[in-house]
């Protein structure tokens, strides 16, 4: 489309702000419209779901009420500046380049936790960029940079992503962060990972040793019941 300020936002496919968790994971121009069709704010995603997952915007567009979000679904990502400038330059939205009136929560992880969490984010990151890692979690590159400079968190699915990147177990990561008590990785979380890494000769010997204990199990339950 050659003439993007011909589209009407309010004839766009959208969701509640309030649903927002109904927001398709797609790269999108994006429209926060009011109850009476104005357009209050303008922004671009590689990812729409993931960005409204804690948009800075969110609670400032909530006390407003009944707003909604509308996008406009864009397959390539390099035009998303530019439609973006468009539709800024034409709607005006009233939210665009104003002071953000309230800051998201912080997390509740201490500094020596958010240090640590951002070693662990880089190690998942490996040689990847910024903007490479953000494309393989399916979030923003403005996200990564976030994670990474300690300004906000991952979400629990992107944490999967990078513990298990970073070569850890749920358990293990939330324990190293603080996220909950720590505790000793349990040794079925530790064979598993060691599984997963052995040559598929190695793991034939795992499964036979496996199905020869499964086999004898009905013998030592009876031997172990006349014991007791």
């Amino acid at each position: 489309m050659s003439n993007f300020t011909e589209i009407n936002p309010l004839k766009l496919p959208s969701v509640a702000l309030l649903e927002k968790h109904k927001l398709p994971q797609l790269s999108a121009i994006y429209f926060a419209i009011a109850e009476n069709g104005e357009i209050l704010y303008i922004g671009r995603s590689v990812n729409l779901a993931s960005r409204w997952n804690g948009h800075h915007r969110y609670l400032e567009l909530k006390e407003i009420g009944n707003v909604r979000i509308a996008w406009l679904s864009c397959d390539d990502e390099s035009l998303l500046p530019q439609i973006e400038e468009a539709m800024i330059q034409h709607f005006s939205p009233c939210l665009n380049q104003t002071l953000i009136k309230y800051k998201q929560p912080k997390s509740k992880l201490g500094k020596p936790y958010i240090n640590r969490l951002i070693k662990i984010a880089r190690k998942a990151r490996g040689s990847m960029s910024q903007r490479v890692f953000a494309k393989f979690l399916g979030v923003s590159f403005s996200t990564v940079q976030a994670w990474e400079r300690g300004d906000s968190i991952p979400d629990i699915q992107n944490l999967a992503k990078i513990a298990e990147r970073a070569d850890y177990s749920m358990e293990e990561l939330f324990g190293d962060l603080g996220m909950k008590p720590a505790s000793e990785p349990s040794e079925l979380g530790v064979i598993l990972r060691q599984i997963n890494k052995m040559p598929l000769s190695e793991v034939a010997k795992v499964v036979e040793a496996g199905a020869a204990r499964l086999a004898a199990a009905p013998e030592l339950s009876g031997n172990q019941a006349k014991v007791s």
